[in-house]
């Protein structure tokens, strides 16, 4: 049997074709009861709408795109992206949305990336991550007028669309539960400078110490990128320290991995001669040993907002805020 047309479910449910189109869309201005009879016609013959029509029709291509800032093979091994992928699959599909990812690690081909995605417009709007202070993709994208909502901060923070942890908080609030544990030696493993999510929990770190009425010291500070690696060998350089740190926040859950394989190298009892403390709250947590007391992050809370702002952006619908807050809770494990 051929496939119906819309025109046909019209006629089927007795209502004009412009309110099944309207019914597809998920418009919330149809009359339940006409939506019902619609709903009744599709589901007793099985339509399935035509994407590729549908498109044409709406000069929109039904995806998402989000690039993200690491090779393939540390995207493949760092669990937030995983959940944070996984979330933007699960809710941009619920607003009828696929999710394109592309990966790219230089500057360079992060910048073609952009540009290609704006020149073919293959995909409706962008989830951007992991702002920078001096980050070129927002002026473009604006100056394009490109919809798109960042999981991050960006200055000003009424210039984009964005959701976000408050990370000088939750810096603040690993590191005062360290000061709560009796530790002032508390060292600080971060990813790269310039990035807002590893300068904010920086923030939060050194505030935390300052009102205790602890020494800021540089030297306990360690710049590198999210890898497990960079957490063991910052941590093997801190521990080589005259005075090394009895306690350690780093600036996710990767990077405290890699600061505890260094920490039992060496002999170094964790929680009694070192604490340590991540972020995001991992999955793997709770299975190394010590588990892993983090600063648990709500992703899916994130990717469900942002899918709804970005949506909303592409659709013409209004945005209440520009700017969304999800809060973060420490979650206390055997490492500190």
């Amino acid at each position: 049997m051929p496939e119906l047309t819309q025109n046909q479910i019209a006629r089927l449910s007795r209502v004009s074709q412009a309110t099944v189109s309207r019914v597809l869309r998920g418009d919330p201005r149809v009359n339940e009861e006409l939506r019902q009879r619609v709903l009744a016609v599709i589901e007793k013959h099985g339509y399935v709408p035509d994407a590729r029509a549908q498109s044409l029709r709406s000069q929109r291509s039904g995806i998402l795109g989000l690039v993200v800032h690491r090779s393939p093979r540390r995207l493949a091994a760092d669990p937030f992206f995983s959940a944070l992928i996984a979330a933007l699959i699960e809710f941009g599909g619920k607003a009828g949305y696929h999710l394109c990812v592309d990966a790219a690690r230089a500057i360079q081909s992060r910048r073609a990336i952009y540009e290609e995605l704006l020149r073919t417009r293959r995909v409706d709007g962008l989830i951007l991550v992991e702002p920078q202070t001096q980050d070129e993709r927002m002026p473009r994208l604006l100056q394009e007028g490109f919809p798109f909502v960042l999981i991050g901060r960006y200055e000003p923070t009424d210039a984009v669309y964005s959701v976000d942890n408050d990370n000088v908080g939750a810096g603040r609030m690993a590191t005062e539960h360290l000061i709560r544990k009796g530790h002032q030696g508390i060292a600080y493993i971060s990813g790269p400078r310039g990035v807002f999510v590893c300068e904010d929990r920086h923030a939060g770190y050194r505030c935390a110490l300052e009102e205790a009425g602890l020494e800021y010291s540089p030297e306990l500070v360690v710049w590198g990128d999210f890898s497990e690696e960079h957490g063991y060998r910052a941590m093997s350089r801190l521990l080589s320290l005259p005075n090394p740190p009895t306690a350690l926040v780093a600036v996710d859950d990767l990077v405290a991995i890699g600061a505890l394989r260094a920490a039992k190298e060496r002999g170094v009892c964790v929680p009694q001669q070192l604490a340590i403390i991540g972020f995001n709250d991992s999955p793997f947590c709770q299975y190394v040993e010590p588990p892993l007391s983090s600063v648990a992050v709500d992703i899916r809370a994130l990717a469900q907002m942002a899918t709804e702002v970005l949506v909303k952006l592409i659709e013409g619908r209004e945005v209440p805020q520009r700017r969304c807050i999800v809060p973060c809770h420490l979650v206390q494990r055997q490492t500190t």
